[in-house]
C-alpha cells in the first residue's frame, strides 16, 4: 500500500492538523528577554532595572517558585539564577567541574556542557513562560566569562530589546 497527500488516513480519535484545539504560542507578545550576568559582586543586567531573583535545584522546583513568586508579585520579572561551567566540549566542562571539587550546594540550578547548549536552555526557559529571564554565575575563571560574553549573548541578543556589547580583538 502506498501513500499519497489526497488519500491519507486519519484515526477517529486524532483530530486533523487544522482541527487542533491547542492555540498556537505567540513569541511577540512576550517581553524581552532579562539577562544577567554576575561579576563576583559585579552584577550586570540587560536592560536594567528591577527583577525577582529565584533559586531552584531542579526545573520541577524552579516552576513551583515562579508560581509562587507570580502569585505574590504578579507583572514582576522574574528570573533564575544558573550556575555555569562551559567550555567549547561539554566534555572539558565536566572535568573542569570535577577539578573544581564538583557542584557547589546552594541550591541552584547547575548548567554544565557549551555556550550554545546554555544559550538554549536560558531561551527554552524564557520561550516556555518558565521565567523571563536568567542570572547567569560562571564558576570558573575567565574562560567561562569569556565564553558568555561572545558566544552565549550574541546568541540571546535577539530575545533583548537593546543590542548587547561585545569585545572585539582589532588587528594591529
Amino acid at each position: 500500500m502506498t501513500a499519497n497527500a489526497s488519500n491519507e488516513e486519519h484515526s477517529p480519535s486524532a483530530p486533523a492538523r487544522d482541527e487542533d484545539p491547542r492555540p498556537d504560542i505567540d513569541l511577540t507578545a512576550k517581553n524581552p528577554l532579562r539577562l544577567g550576568v554576575a561579576y563576583g559582586e559585579t552584577l550586570w543586567f540587560n536592560p536594567p532595572g528591577e527583577v525577582i531573583r529565584v533559586r531552584a535545584e531542579d526545573l520541577r522546583g524552579l516552576a513551583q517558585r515562579v508560581k509562587a513568586v507570580r502569585q505574590k508579585h504578579p507583572g514582576r520579572d522574574v528570573v533564575v539564577d544558573i550556575d555555569v561551567v562551559i567550555a567549547s566540549e561539554a566534555r572539558w566542562a565536566r572535568a573542569a567541574l570535577a577539578k573544581a571539587g564538583g557542584a557547589p550546594k546552594d541550591g541552584t540550578l547547575l548548567y554544565v556542557g557549551t555556550a550554545t547548549g546554555l544559550a538554549g536552555l536560558v531561551a527554552d526557559l524564557y520561550v516556555l513562560g518558565m521565567t523571563d529571564g536568567a542570572m547567569l554565575i560562571p564558576l570558573g575563571g575567565a574562560d567561562v566569562h569569556a565564553l558568555i560574553r561572545n558566544e552565549v549573548l550574541p546568541e540571546l541578543a535577539t530575545f533583548m530589546p537593546d543590542p548587547v556589547p561585545q569585545r572585539r580583538s582589532l588587528p594591529a
